[in-house]
């Protein structure tokens, strides 16, 4: 076996092992999750493709290398070992861009689901969440009660200390209400300094202490004027009389109106609706 016949074999031998990989990662694509049937359809007729320009390659290397060694090859030949070279090549390629693209993709829906200072669902993950959350509790009929928290004197914050300041407060006082929640309960940012709570399996009476829990775990966040000072929270209750958004909005809309009623009541406390 000549020299040229050695590195034939060897450029048709690497083109059949990118072909396989080719194959393996549209194969891979192919069974992910929540592919459209065409998509799925195209990347199976990909790997075939693959597979067939593997094998190709494979038999022609050990054809012309082994079958008839030391003939001379021709350039046009050398030609063809390199375009087939590269075909598996830009396949590959284009699989990490759409890997790429996928990443993205959940990285943005994630984006527009959750509040990027907190990290706590927006109002939009807020409503999806909590939808789930109901329809799992709709099989035994539990109670559910909605709740609104509200960081007391957030403004002065931002105005005394800066937006830096009240920032940090926002995610330390959003990382200390989530320690302190059950499995299952829902927590999110619906804006400002103000935060939804679905609480589950509980009426208002018993959600009332686990606010309270809430309120000391953001009474451990400092103050950035001074050491002695904490930050507190002003709560609203309401029950979740029904399981579809329509009575989810409605009990925190009368939750909001006890919030507002525990602010105008001195702030620093938990008020239940009506």
């Amino acid at each position: 076996m000549t020299t040229a016949d050695l590195a034939f074999l060897l450029l048709r031998g690497a083109t059949a092992i990118l072909c396989a990989l080719a194959a393996r990662g549209a194969l891979r694509r192919a069974r992910l999750p929540g592919q459209a049937r065409q998509r799925r359809w195209r990347a199976c007729l990909g790997a075939v493709v693959m597979l067939a320009l593997g094998v190709f390659a494979l038999e022609d290397g050990v054809h012309v290398a082994l079958g008839q060694p030391g003939e001379p090859i021709g350039w046009r030949r050398w030609v063809w070992v390199l375009l087939d070279l590269s075909i598996p090549a830009q396949v590959l390629a284009a699989l990490a861009t759409l890997r790429q693209r996928d990443v993205l993709e959940v990285e943005l829906a994630a984006a527009a689901r959750h509040d990027p200072l907190t990290g706590l669902p927006n109002r939009t993950g807020f409503t999806e969440a909590a939808s789930a959350a109901l329809a799992a509790v709709a099989r035994d009929g539990r109670p559910v009660t909605g709740a609104m928290l509200d960081i007391d004197h957030f403004k002065a914050i931002n105005d005394d200390w800066g937006h830096a300041a009240g920032d940090a407060v926002l995610r330390e006082v959003a990382t200390a209400m989530r320690g302190a929640l059950r499995p299952g309960d829902v927590l999110a940012r619906i804006g400002g300094e103000e935060f939804a709570l679905l609480l589950l399996g509980v009426d208002t009476d018993a959600a009332r202490p686990l606010l309270e829990r809430l309120r000391a775990a953001a009474a451990m966040v400092p103050h950035p004027g001074a050491p002695e000072r904490r930050i507190t929270l002003s709560g609203g209750l309401a029950p979740v009389q029904g399981l579809g958004l329509a009575a989810l909005e409605s009990s925190l809309r009368s939750a909001d109106g006890a919030l507002y009623a525990a602010k105008a009541s001195g702030r620093n406390r938990v008020m239940v609706a009506g």
